[in-house]
């Protein structure tokens, strides 16, 4: 009888494991998008602030950047994580001007080390 009890109780603890494990690992992938370091809001927050205009900084992916927002002073510039759902490719230098009615909406948030090894955290921003 004890054996069986055993037996019963290591089973259920296998079944509850495999279950924490692969709700971790799904709520990783979605959390980051498939990017390491990215973290995505639940819900899109606010639109930032820009002169309309963002240019690349550094591409990371062929769709996904790190960009400079335009400000009309050098320390109102914001630099973010841009991101395009769309397929479309980002370059180094490229200037994207941010059509009339849409914003840099903040999805989340983009945390990564700098060369010169301080951990940064950036908005990231789709353009809608």
């Amino acid at each position: 009888m004890k054996k069986a009890l055993l037996f019963i109780s290591g089973f259920v603890t296998g079944i509850v494991a495999t279950i924490l494990v692969a709700m971790l690992i799904s709520t990783t992938n979605q959390s980051n998008d498939g990017f390491p370091g990215l973290t995505l809001f639940s819900e899109k927050g606010e639109c930032i602030t820009t002169s309309g205009e963002i240019e690349v900084m550094q591409v990371l992916a062929p769709n996904v950047a790190l960009a400079w927002t335009g400000g009309l002073f050098y320390s109102d510039r914001i630099l973010v994580l841009l991101i395009n759902y769309d397929d479309k490719s980002y370059y180094d230098e490229q200037k994207i001007k941010i059509p009339s009615g849409k914003c840099a909406r903040q999805i989340g948030t983009y945390r990564y080390t700098a060369k010169n090894e301080m951990v940064k955290t950036v908005p990231a921003i789709v353009i809608e």
